[in-house]
């Protein structure tokens, strides 16, 4: 069962890689509407922890880290909302742009430390139980 999520752990990493090749050769044009038009699938894979999928993206097109969504969230923004550490924690390979996203503010004036201060949404708050491991774990986000 263990061999079979990590053998399809690389399948779908695999596909994803060589998905991302094939729109990295479209016309510059046609590669940037397609990004701008379809750019959910970043923010998608920000809120459900998906940090696997944002690095490739990332590494062979570093300008998506400035892609914000509706509200004017990047996936650092999203990542720490919905309490994925797995993606949050790529901001710390970006050096000194790190601060500059940080300070970000979203559509309704929220930087990220107010969405650290912000109570973790339920499906993310549930996977530790007991009231006082809840309110650690959301201490540390803070921080």
């Amino acid at each position: 069962m263990i061999y079979n999520k990590a053998l399809m752990g690389t399948i779908a990493y695999q596909l994803v890689d060589l998905l991302w090749k094939n729109v990295l050769l479209l016309p510059e044009r046609d590669f940037m509407e397609l990004v701008q038009d379809h750019s959910s699938f970043l923010f998608d894979a920000a809120r459900s922890g998906n940090a696997e999928f944002l690095i490739i993206l990332i590494r062979s097109y570093p300008d998506l880290i400035w892609s914000v969504d509706q509200n004017k969230r990047s996936i650092f923004h999203l990542a720490l909302k919905y309490r994925q550490e797995s993606v949050f924690s790529l901001i710390y390979e970006l050096g000194a742009i790190k601060g500059i996203i940080a300070l970000y503010t979203d559509h309704y004036n929220n930087n990220m430390l107010h969405l650290a201060g912000q109570i973790a949404p339920p499906d993310r708050l549930n996977i530790i139980s007991g009231a006082a491991l809840q309110l650690q774990r959301e201490l540390l986000w803070f921080k």
